[in-house]
């Protein structure tokens, strides 16, 4: 073995062997939060429990915004109810200037019974659509609510030492992908713009004292479509006597398939999934109408208005093709996720340095699923982190299932990072003294 090759092996050997990167040291500041955040742990998690307990539907958190809002009066911040319907502002200024950096929790439930067997479990009933509905804390809003207030709490504590303004924003309706918009609506910042914006969201695919991030893009734009193809109707052994609208709704589900496969870049992550097809009474008759819905999930607004115009001229060209009439009713809704890359980076900073284990801050692809989180990123500079809250007995349902369950430990855990999260951004952009 040549001199060159025993020294390369030699650096492979000291690589293979050298320790991992110590985490970044702890600030005083931390220990104070974290002695607050451990104080208040019981406080915190009965809090949780009573939310859970009354869980309310989108625009209906009558009960839960009065919670908040008097949590933050019993602070002492400056309060403001209504916002977007049931919404709530919280207002926490520092004892010297700075800047203003924002957190968001939301607060509604599901429509959905729970099956847990929690004490604490929901047996709250309420009307959705025009039907009774079960309703159940399935996506863990009832969890960012307690964080949100927990956050405030401990920071309200350590007022003397912040430099900037904290706003902590309780949003309705997240479920509806309405709340966020609403909240805008009323021109929820007139006053008080942040410069940055957090948000946490429960992961039930990681422990507590874990936590996921995407930076870019992390959840998708929430389109969809609903298709009625008509025909004149007739027997079903003359075929030829009218338009077969099930045949074009297949080659139209068909297509879109083809679609994503052969006529977009498979860099630009698409999801076209038509989830109800309804058509026809009797074997033997070839029906009047057929209906598709589907839901179109896309990253960014460019791809967006592609993938729609790709849609439509799909489902224009077969139509024609078949002779049959159509109604297209084609529908944007929430708007893909943000996370501002260098937000996310700091989050991540922080988090390693709290958790003392990098190995804990884990960095996920994006999800194809929604999160009216993106209204605020649409605005100003955000990042939503993804906080594990798996049972240690790794027994839970997913999230929107009846049998969710979370791990409470990752309520104070929470806490503690968003605490740090909020005080980095502003101790980071402080102006020095004297300028």
């Amino acid at each position: 073995m040549n001199a060159f090759r025993r020294l390369t092996l030699l650096l492979l050997l000291l690589a293979a062997i050298r320790p991992a990167p110590a985490a970044p040291q702890a600030r005083p500041l931390d220990q104070k939060i974290a002695a607050l955040a451990a104080e208040l742990a019981p406080g915190l998690i009965a809090l949780r429990r009573d939310i859970h307990e009354h869980p309310e539907l989108s625009l209906q958190e009558t009960r839960t915004a009065s919670l908040v809002a008097d949590g933050f009066r019993a602070l002492g911040l400056e309060v403001r109810t209504g916002i977007g319907g049931t919404g709530v502002l919280g207002i926490l200024r520092g004892a010297k200037p700075g800047p203003i950096v924002a957190v968001r929790g939301d607060m509604d439930a599901l429509p959905i019974t729970e099956l847990t067997n929690l004490p604490f479990a929901s047996k709250a009933r309420g009307v959705r659509d025009g039907r009774e509905v079960g309703i159940m804390h399935a996506c863990g809003h009832d969890i960012h609510t307690t964080m949100l207030l927990g956050a405030a709490r401990v920071l309200a504590r350590l007022k003397a030492e912040l430099a900037g303004t904290v706003v902590f924003i309780a949003q309705p309706a997240e479920e509806h992908g309405e709340g966020a918009k609403r909240m805008f609506a009323d021109d929820v910042f007139r006053d008080v713009k942040p410069e940055a914006i957090y948000a946490f969201h429960v992961e039930d695919t990681i422990p507590a004292g874990s936590l996921k991030y995407t930076p870019g893009w992390a959840a998708a734009n929430v389109d969809g479509f609903r298709l009625s193809i008509r025909s004149e109707g007739c027997h079903g052994a003359s075929p030829q006597d009218c338009v077969d609208p099930i045949a074009a709704g297949a080659q139209i589900v068909l297509g879109l398939q083809v679609m994503i496969a052969r006529g977009l870049d498979v860099h630009d992550h698409t999801v076209i999934t038509v989830g109800s097809f309804h058509a026809g009474t009797a074997s033997n008759i070839i029906p009047q109408e057929a209906v598709l819905e589907a839901t179109v999930r896309t990253y960014g607004e460019e791809h967006r208005a592609r993938v729609k115009d790709k849609i439509t001229r799909l489902i224009a060209s077969v139509c024609q093709g078949a002779g049959a009439k159509y109604d297209l009713n084609y529908d944007y809704g929430t708007p893909a996720l943000y996370n501002d890359p260098g937000l996310t980076a700091d989050a991540v900073a922080t988090a390693r340095r709290i958790l003392g284990n990098p190995a804990s801050v884990i960095e996920a692809k994006p999800e194809m699923g929604g999160e009216d989180f993106s209204v605020f990123a649409q605005n100003i500079p955000s990042a939503m982190l993804y906080l594990g809250v798996v049972p240690k007995t790794g027994s839970t349902g997913t999230l929107h299932s009846p049998t969710f369950t979370a791990d409470e430990d990752a309520i104070p855990l929470g806490v503690r990072l968003m605490c740090g999260f909020l005080t980095d951004y502003l101790s980071s952009r402080a102006k020095p003294a004297g300028r």
